[in-house]
């Protein structure tokens, strides 16, 4: 992969029970894109990742979320796991990081369930997502508009089920590459 994303900043939100999946997978592809990545989480030093059904690899933190601002940083990816979902709702760091992506315009990604931090963090109303159908109702009752267990992209935020982890992230690169070629366009 060539070097689309050079020099940009994206930020990977994660907590305890990240999927090692999804993480791994991230991790790996944005970093042959020439990004800058910064793994940014609930605990200091190390997140612990879930596979399948038992605790997984660990994962450096490169900075606590109580220290973050999303202001330095381009794009957000947030990748998916129950456990981190559920760890990074409790704390409004994240729901202040979140918000401030979005409240700038900034392009985020989030991979399978993550997306249900939207609706955790009362995000969700108005955006259309997509996701593992088991947060259907709630992503709904949170007033966002369910576009099923694919991929979505609705204006800066992408979301998806992620059956094919690899492909998800192909396309997000895909993603935040044709915002820089829009920007640079410009």
């Amino acid at each position: 992969m060539t070097q689309v994303l050079s020099g940009k900043k994206i930020l990977i939100l994660v907590a305890n029970g990240v999927d090692e999946a999804a993480m791994s997978a991230a991790q790996r592809e944005l970093l042959k894109t020439g990004a800058v990545i910064k793994t940014v989480g609930t605990e200091p030093g190390l997140v612990n990742s879930w596979n399948n059904n038992s605790w997984g690899l660990f994962f450096t933190v490169d900075q606590p979320l109580n220290m973050t601002l999303g202001s330095d940083f381009d794009y957000l990816v947030v990748p998916s796991g129950s456990r981190a979902v559920q760890k990074l709702s409790g704390t409004p760091h994240a729901e202040r990081i979140i918000s401030s992506f979005i409240d700038a315009g900034k392009h985020v990604a989030f991979m399978g369930d993550a997306v249900e931090l939207l609706a955790k963090t009362g995000l969700a109303k108005g955006w259309r997502v997509a996701g593992p159908e088991r947060i259907h109702q709630t992503m709904v009752a949170a007033g966002a508009e369910w576009q099923g267990n694919g991929e979505c992209v609705h204006n800066i935020v992408m979301s998806g089920d992620y059956t094919d982890v690899n492909a998800l992230i192909q396309n997000m690169v895909s993603y935040f590459a044709a915002t820089v070629e829009l920007k640079a366009a410009a």
